[in-house]
């Protein structure tokens, strides 16, 4: 209709008005505001927990009179239990809705946390933290799950998967921080401190997380056997590079594990494929924007993934840092991966989540490469400080952007699922870069030590960089149209 004919007839100018469709509003709502916070901080305890005992491990160490080959398993025992329950989690979420689990999931971590702060025996101080890996493995696919539910798809949806992405990161790396300051008071508020967030976290989801929807499909059967032998081969293989990395191929503890893991992985593939459920919908194998995330994936955790262990063995051993110094140190890392997840806020929208991601882990590569040169000096200020505000600020962009390809173009009653794919790459590359990372530094690693290990991380971002260019769709996936 042209501009008189329509400007002639106030009838048909009110028709063409009521007929146009209405802009779309691309504001978050303050309660999609507060259920993003609720998510957020449930995401929070499950990464922070990755990483916050590391710097009060010597301290914990002392009190409770462990050597030092059995205060790796206070890590890994909260890890190995994290990664292997986290496609169940995926399944279990989808199964009986995210929201029960979320809330569930986070009450065992807050519970298990309180119980880790409350021991002084080494045994149950690891059981505790076994538990807390199960929590989270079971929290963070639900949380991404229950995005999918509050935000529908399109600008909306993107901007909670950088605000998630970005709480995901900032836990991960400022765990480190947060623990060095802690250890000051106590190792114990180390895990005390997750008590108060948790509880505050059930509290405001019972109000502001939604249920299941009555028009959602009917859901899946658990396909308990997958489960059990999807979780048990993964507990086995990160057991074995674990030990790994901490005794070498001669420990029994070695060889058992990774020999169970290709037992039970080849008993797992056969009742996928004979299954009429499998645990991994067969279409998600066939997504190829989670299958390239992924690799994608792999290649962060084996380079900026692995960063902070690696900064705080050499602030601390080479350096001489103290516990709360190290932590410290760390801030300007934290800083820059919140500015960084700003800047993929903003821009993801227009450029896509591919871009994002290139760009990202290209500058960690480049800030990897700087600390791999400044280990040589003494100044803290010239050799370390540029490569982690450069390799934060990649780490920033590049985490929720990846996680925005992967889940764009997964359907909703597989979200959870699709979610635990990526974290679980996370979670075992992280022990197969550890136990790497173990080997080439050595018994008594020094500064050439040092150099190596952070080319090599910052080689597997390049390379990370490459498979996203590759892999992954033009600068419009992820967009919404």
């Amino acid at each position: 209709m042209t501009t008189e004919a329509t400007s002639g007839n106030p009838t048909g100018a009110m028709a063409a008005a009521q007929s146009a469709p209405a802009p779309a509003d691309n504001r978050i709502s303050g309660r999609q505001a507060w259920a993003l916070a609720v998510l957020g901080c449930g995401l929070f305890l499950a990464t922070l927990d990755l990483s916050i005992v590391y710097v009060a491990l010597p301290s914990i160490g002392e009190d409770l009179a462990l050597p030092e080959s059995r205060l790796q398993w206070i890590v890994s025992g909260y890890a190995i239990f994290f990664a292997g329950f986290l496609l169940v989690g995926g399944r279990t979420g989808d199964r009986f809705g995210a929201r029960r689990v979320f809330l569930g999931a986070t009450a065992l971590f807050g519970a298990s946390s309180l119980a880790a702060a409350l021991t002084q025996d080494f045994t149950t101080l690891v059981v505790a933290r076994a538990l807390q890996g199960i929590g989270a493995g079971l929290l963070d696919p639900a949380t991404l799950g229950l995005i999918q539910q509050v935000f529908p798809p399109g600008p909306k949806r993107n901007r909670a998967m950088a605000v998630w992405g970005a709480v995901g990161a900032i836990g991960l790396v400022g765990g480190v921080a947060l623990g060095g300051l802690l250890t000051t008071v106590s190792w114990q508020w180390v895990f005390l401190v997750n008590v108060p967030i948790a509880a505050a976290v059930i509290a405001a989801g019972l109000f502001l997380l939604p249920g299941r929807r009555a028009d959602a499909a009917a859901p899946t059967p658990l396909n308990a056997l997958s489960g059990i032998l999807g979780t048990g081969a993964i507990l086995l293989l990160v057991l074995g590079l674990t030990r790994l990395g901490d005794a070498g191929w001669s420990d029994p503890a070695t060889l058992v594990g990774l020999a169970g893991f290709v037992v039970l992985a080849a008993l797992w593939v056969v009742r996928e494929r004979t299954s009429a459920s499998p645990l991994i919908a067969r279409e998600l194998w066939r997504t190829r924007s989670l299958m390239v995330a992924c690799a994608v994936d792999a290649c962060y955790v084996l380079s900026i993934g692995v960063e902070f262990f690696l900064v705080t063995l050499f602030l601390q051993d080479q350096q001489g840092f103290s516990p709360l110094a190290a932590g410290l140190g760390f801030l300007p890392l934290t800083v820059t991966v919140i500015i960084g997840n700003a800047v993929t806020d903003r821009l993801v929208g227009r450029h896509g989540p591919r871009t994002m991601v290139m760009g990202g882990l290209l500058l960690a590569a480049i800030g990897l490469g700087l600390l791999a040169v400044g280990v040589h000096s003494d100044s803290y200020a010239i050799g370390v400080l540029p490569g982690l505000l450069l390799s934060g600020l990649g780490n920033g962009i590049a985490f929720p952007a990846m996680f925005i390809a992967a889940t764009s173009e997964i359907p909703g009653e597989n979200q959870g699922v699709g979610a635990a794919l990526v974290t679980t790459t996370q979670n075992v590359f992280q022990a197969l870069g550890l136990a790497v990372l173990v080997i080439l530094l050595g018994a008594h690693p020094g500064t050439g030590n040092f150099t190596t290990t952070f080319a090599a991380t910052g080689a597997m971002a390049l390379l990370g960089t490459l498979v996203a260019a590759a892999g992954l769709r033009g600068p419009l996936a992820g967009k919404a149209d």
